[in-house]
């Protein structure tokens, strides 16, 4: 039985149904006040436990249900001024106390969704409490991990259909694509990032799984991303062309941070050799985006 936090994000919702549509039992956590429209399909599926762990004691999780993996995805990233100890809460305690509470009870695997921000040895200042939060939980993940199993993955730039406009391409879309703002201020773009689009993810977490299952380790990191890194100036241009929007994209009215990530892509060696690979182009993941926000866009 698998226990999934995060369960009515982005990413935790589209996990959720897959591992459903594949007979998984799992018991997903949310809280009380969540928006649950992401899993509006999959709510009476006779394999899902819904829990509020606002209402419950964690401990209690494990008492009712054997559990035998952890999948992390629950996140807060800090933005609109949110206080640090809801960005620790959730980053860090909340997947702390699992899997110290697991292992006593059974739970043999761990897969952590880590950040691509975190690459290297540097702190960039963009979202530095998300960031240094999920830092210090794969620290002590590393210290349990002869304990049980982790699989880290080192996830880099996510994106899909209505995801939040907080995130940057759900925001371009919206302002390029849908509302056709008539400008849109942006940096002058050479920032290169890896962009995967939300199928590939999922696809990938499935052979991650069953990878954890199978084989025997302490801690494995995968870098998830398709291994390709596209400049954000293009990136954003194609969503002009694909939409035929008028949104004049006005590169360089906006600054480089001081620490400004100038690249980062993901080296999916290790996941190709499990089986799996992306299916997604950045052109291709677009089109189906717009496509389902309006029928009418095209090349």
């Amino acid at each position: 039985m698998i226990l999934l936090t995060g369960a009515t994000g982005f990413l935790g919702s589209q996990l959720l149904i897959n591992l459903l549509d594949k007979n998984y039992e799992v018991v997903a956590l949310k809280r009380t006040f969540s928006n649950t429209v992401r899993i509006s399909g999959v709510l009476k599926d006779k394999n899902l436990h819904l829990l509020d762990i606002d209402l419950l004691d964690y401990g209690e999780i494990f008492k009712m249900y054997s559990i035998d993996t952890i999948i992390h995805t629950a996140n807060e990233y800090g933005r609109n001024e949110t206080p640090m100890f809801k960005i620790l809460e959730a980053n860090l305690l909340l997947p702390l106390r699992l899997a110290e509470m697991g292992i006593s009870k059974g739970v043999k695997i761990f897969i952590n969704t880590d950040t691509f921000s975190n690459k290297g040895k540097s702190s960039h200042s963009i979202l530095l409490d998300y960031s240094l939060s999920k830092k210090s939980l794969l620290f002590y993940l590393t210290k349990l991990s002869d304990k049980l199993k982790v699989i880290n993955v080192v996830l880099e730039h996510m994106y899909g259909p209505y995801d939040s406009d907080t995130k940057f391409v759900e925001n371009m879309i919206q302002n390029i694509a849908v509302q056709r703002v008539p400008k849109v201020s942006l940096t002058k773009g050479h920032q290169k990032r890896d962009f995967i689009y939300i199928e590939d993810v999922v696809s990938a977490y499935l052979t991650l799984l069953e990878y954890g299952r199978t084989q025997n380790f302490l801690l494995e990191t995968f870098e998830l991303g398709t291994g390709q890194s596209t400049q954000i100036r293009d990136f954003c241009e194609k969503i002009k062309l694909l939409s035929n929007s008028s949104t004049i994209l006005a590169f360089g009215d906006i600054p480089y941070r001081k620490d400004e990530m100038m690249e980062s892509r993901a080296n999916i060696s290790k996941l190709l050799r499990l089986g799996w690979s992306p299916n997604f182009s950045v052109s291709k993941g677009l089109e189906v985006i717009l496509n389902k926000y309006d029928g009418n866009f095209h090349e």
